[in-house]
């Protein structure tokens, strides 16, 4: 049997009803002379004619009035697999994060199960990007939420009534560097006059915290940029490599600190203090979006 199109069926039924090519035709919303080439090519699928095209007003013949209840029932029940089929996805609609790069691996993941664990009804989908992406993103309709890191020194303003947020916790900004056999600092910052600095590329969110941090320190040491990139994880590798010092979140380095892979290579004064951040459109309608900026906003605000 040939392949059988379900709009060859709409027409037939159309055709059978009304009894009239022209109006049928129009009511399918095509020529009449391309309608009258889907019902042949129908009844070419089929191998019967289907209509007796010598009568006024055309009828059904003999093998039409047995394929009418054939066509109706195989429509009917296409129509409602595909609509119990919507509803079942509708059930699970998904919600889309943006998330600075550290944070897709680090608190995402952990913040994505305890939301599913409060409201198991959605999907989420979480793509990793830089802070002016995610902005983008979260300006244009194209994310749910932002999970970002926050300096208020530093952080691009917002309007709270257009994209409002609410602090999930605090981080900071550690500089580290590999850790000798000892478990020493391999370079110090406030012994050292000369340091291999490795840096952020001037967009990223975190080197903007960064250099706000070293523009408003008075030590003697300088530090020589010898690599850049635009994430943490790319500076942690070559931190561990021996290459230099870099300025990470903790939440990225817990295990390499608790292990004395790397080591603070700085006191305190150097430390960036960071907020944790979620936003949101207040344009973005979502019934299941609501529902856990409620959930979010119980919890941490």
């Amino acid at each position: 049997m040939q392949n059988i199109e379900t709009k060859w069926l709409e027409d037939f039924i159309a055709l059978a009803q009304s009894q009239s090519f022209s109006r049928a035709a129009q009511q399918r919303h095509v020529t009449q002379p391309a309608f009258s080439r889907r019902i042949k090519t129908l009844e070419q699928a089929v191998g019967a004619q289907l209509f007796d095209r010598e009568a006024q007003p055309v009828r059904l013949s003999e093998a039409g009035r047995q394929f009418l209840p054939v066509a109706r029932k195989v429509l009917t029940q296409l129509q409602g697999s595909v609509k119990q089929l919507s509803h079942a996805g509708e059930y699970l609609p998904r919600v889309n994060f943006y998330a600075a790069h550290s944070l897709s691996f680090t608190l995402m993941p952990e913040l994505v199960q305890w939301m599913r664990q409060q409201e198991p009804g959605f999907m989420a989908r979480t793509e990793a990007a830089n802070v002016e992406a995610g902005l983008s993103a979260l300006r244009k309709g194209e994310c749910d939420f932002l999970l970002a890191f926050h300096d208020p020194q530093s952080w691009i303003r917002l309007d709270d009534s257009l994209f409002p947020s609410c602090q999930l916790g605090w981080t900071k900004l550690i500089p580290v560097c590999k850790a000798t056999r000892h478990g020493q600092a391999i370079y110090r910052l406030d012994i050292d006059q000369e340091v291999p600095y490795l840096a952020y590329t001037s967009e990223a969110m975190l080197g903007q915290a960064v250099r706000e941090r070293l523009r408003t320190q008075q030590a003697e040491v300088q530090l020589h940029k010898v690599y850049e990139t635009a994430m943490a994880q790319g500076l942690k590798e070559m931190v561990m490599a021996g290459e230099g010092v870099a300025w990470l979140p903790d939440v990225t380095i817990k295990r390499e600190l608790e292990s004395h892979q790397i080591v603070q290579c700085g006191s305190e004064q150097w430390v960036v203090p960071l907020e944790i951040h979620v936003y949101r459109s207040a344009k973005v309608d979502k019934p299941m979006v609501e529902q856990i900026w409620q959930l979010l906003t119980e919890r941490y605000g």
